[in-house]
C-alpha cells in the first residue's frame, strides 16, 4: 500500500500570501491575512465569515482594517491590491 500525500488546502497559497506581503513590509494579524486570502479568492463577506466561523461585521472591520495597513483608497483600491497579489504572489516551491 503507497501512502497517498494529503490534499493541499489553503495554507499553502495563504503562507505564500503571508511571504508577498512580508517582502513589502506589509504585517498582518493572522485574522486579516485570512480575510485577505479569501478575498483574493474571489469570497463574499458572508462566505468570509461562515469560511472562518465569525460574524460579517468582524470581517467587514478586518476588511477596514486591511484598507488602513495596505494604504488603498476604499473597496475599489482593495480589490486593485488583491488583483495585482493574485498576479505576484510566488509560485508553489
Amino acid at each position: 500500500m503507497t501512502a497517498q500525500c494529503p490534499q493541499p488546502d489553503h495554507f499553502d497559497p495563504l503562507n505564500r500570501l503571508d511571504i508577498f506581503l512580508l517582502r513589502q513590509s506589509i504585517f498582518l494579524s493572522p485574522q486579516e491575512l485570512n480575510v485577505l486570502y479569501w478575498a483574493k479568492e474571489g469570497r463574499n463577506n458572508r462566505e468570509i465569515a461562515d469560511q472562518l466561523g465569525t460574524a460579517i461585521c468582524t470581517v467587514k472591520k478586518h476588511k477596514n482594517n486591511l484598507i488602513a495597513k495596505l494604504g488603498v483608497e476604499g473597496k475599489a483600491g482593495l480589490q486593485q491590491f488583491l488583483f495585482h497579489a493574485a498576479q505576484n504572489v510566488p509560485p508553489i516551491l
